[in-house]
């Protein structure tokens, strides 16, 4: 009985074997490597300007700005402004945490001169100035600022004072998903 048992046993381990081998034989797997080459997304800023040593009233400073799609695909743009006057102490280094306004008597003491302000549309939800359109690969905006001039009725103050334009640039994919999971405010 013993050794039937046994005979059982090594028939039962030698069928699950030769199933397992069977199953093992007619598997079968393969493999593809797809390659995705994507697009290069690149831009390059054109920036004409020279800091002026000693910006007066009623000077006119050249700024010019533009942006230049050098990648694949077009693309969208869009500047962010950010201005502050920072109050001088006599060495003509900034007091800290003092700022003069930007705005007085209704007037800016920087006057921003916009090019083609047809071409930027301002959206005074999130602060940003959207190229209209999208630009092709090889292309460029047209020019954003052509210059700053220091308003000619600036009050005394404003001597002793230095002035910040800061202009922050962002470009994505001319694509309105993207623009969409990113945040722009602008539909094209």
């Amino acid at each position: 009985m013993k050794n039937k048992k046994s005979l059982v046993a090594i028939v039962g381990a030698l069928a699950l074997v030769l199933i397992g081998g069977s199953f093992a034989y007619f598997f079968y797997t393969q493999s593809f490597d797809n390659k995705f080459h994507l697009g290069t997304s690149e831009t390059t800023f054109t920036e004409t300007f020279r800091s002026p040593d000693n910006w007066t009233p009623c000077t006119e400073t050249p700024k010019i700005l533009s942006v230049s799609n050098t990648s694949t695909t077009s693309i969208n743009a869009r500047i962010k402004i950010t201005e502050r006057w920072d109050k001088l102490n006599e060495d003509r280094t900034a007091v800290t945490g003092e700022t003069l306004p930007l705005v007085v008597n209704n007037e800016r003491m920087a006057v921003i001169n916009f090019a083609h302000p047809q071409d930027w549309v301002y959206n005074d939800t999130d602060g940003y100035y959207y190229y209209r359109g999208d630009i092709a690969p090889n292309a460029s905006t047209s020019t954003f600022i052509e210059s700053v001039t220091f308003n000619c009725d600036a009050t005394t103050a404003y001597g002793s004072a230095r002035y910040h334009l800061v202009l922050t640039i962002d470009t994505i994919s001319a694509d309105a998903d993207a623009r969409s999971q990113e945040g722009w405010n602008y539909n094209f």
